[in-house]
């Protein structure tokens, strides 16, 4: 569930360059003031606002437009009068499908025809999380196929359960659980190695409100209620569906309702993350990055000799640790410890910084520019 984009000039976005910050939004009540604990909330709240109106200030003609053609194609593929009539119950399967005649196989044409679009637009209009966004889309029909699983033996589910009639639902749901988890895993990791790299400074207080700069806090708000709504909306669905006749209204209304709001979380869930980012990155964990490298027989370096200086090539004892974060030794004289780029020593707590000098030529520069091309990832 990962893809590396080479960034191209048409693609580049200064992901620095924003209408407004984070920090300047607040929430639109102030949970905090009743009781210190709220806090949390207040921050899910103003990270909200900020994204929304991020996305309403940055969103062109064209993201609307893509937005619109999942919504038709869903509404298509959910008032079918096929599905409304309850369809011939000696038909199933393949032979059921078939079984489909005159406006209500055009409609279903139709709305296969606009997910067939929506998914090739999200695939061109975000490059960076294009295979994790095609995942979710199988995630959400993966969640259906739960549902029917369900469905299957008891029509009224969940009433009238019967756990040993579960397990392939069940078992279905979970992976589903998994691979969000991971999708949400490998945005976070991403996010940390960015400010890293591009927002890395010597005072511990700037990064960290860089750090808060691209906090994922709401966006993880947005992914965990995504599932939450795909959930509820294919349970809504195959409860109406399971009922032949169309007499469950309300369960109709509620697959309705809850598809719809999906569609504009699921484009949220995959634009916010690559416009933090920007379009030159690769989006997956640290534990998928190191079994990548060593799959290609390229680890991570270790050793002084694999970095040197950009100027007189002279070796540098600058290298990344197993997680992937740069170390440099310690700036005070007569330490030997080294240490990650922005944190205090842990022998004479002293701030080791984001430059470094080299010791032949006494070049001063980035730290990161000492890395060899080989070890960049």
């Amino acid at each position: 569930m990962s893809v590396e984009v080479e960034p191209l000039e048409s693609e580049q976005e200064d992901h620095g360059v924003l209408p407004f910050r984070l920090r300047d939004i607040d929430p639109l009540f102030s949970f905090s003031g009743i009781h210190p604990l709220a806090q949390p909330i207040d921050t899910v709240q103003a990270e909200l606002r900020f994204q929304s109106k991020l996305a309403l200030h940055e969103w062109d003609k064209e993201y609307w437009i893509t937005l619109s053609i999942g919504l038709f194609g869903f509404i298509l593929g959910s008032l079918s009068s096929e599905l409304l009539s309850g369809g011939n119950t000696q038909q199933f399967g393949f032979d059921g499908l078939t079984s489909v005649r005159g406006f209500a196989f055009f409609q279903m044409l139709i709305s296969l025809i606009c997910w067939g679009i929506f998914a090739m637009q999200v695939w061109r209009l975000f490059p960076v999380m294009r295979i994790h966004a095609l995942s979710l889309l199988v995630l959400w029909n993966i969640t259906m196929l739960a549902q029917i699983l369900f469905h299957q033996n008891h029509i009224d589910f969940p009433t009238g359960l019967v756990l040993g009639d579960m397990m392939g639902g069940t078992l279905a749901i979970l992976i589903v659980l998994f691979f969000i988890y991971y999708f949400g895993k490998a945005v976070v990791e991403t996010r940390d190695l960015h400010v890293e790299e591009y927002h890395v400074h010597e005072d511990v207080q700037l990064m960290e409100l860089e750090m808060a700069e691209h906090s994922l806090r709401g966006w993880g708000f947005l992914l965990a209620s995504w599932f939450v709504l795909i959930f509820v909306s294919t349970w809504a669905g195959a409860h109406f569906v399971s009922e032949r006749g169309g007499e469950r209204i309300g369960s109709l209304s509620l697959h309705m309702v809850t598809g719809l709001l999906s569609l504009p979380l699921f484009m949220a869930l995959v634009w916010y993350p690559q416009r933090m980012l920007g379009t030159g990155v690769q989006v997956t964990t640290n534990a998928a990055i190191k079994a990548q490298q060593e799959m290609g027989g390229v680890l991570v370096a270790t050793t002084e000799q694999a970095s040197q200086c950009p100027d007189c090539e002279a070796p540098v004892p600058v290298h990344r640790n197993e997680e992937g974060v740069l170390v440099i030794p310690c700036p005070s004289e007569g330490c030997s410890q080294m240490n990650e780029v922005g944190t205090s020593c842990s022998s004479c707590l002293a701030l080791t910084p984001s430059r470094y000098d080299c010791p032949q030529c006494g070049i001063n520069a980035p730290a990161l520019d000492f890395v060899s091309d080989m070890e960049a990832w």
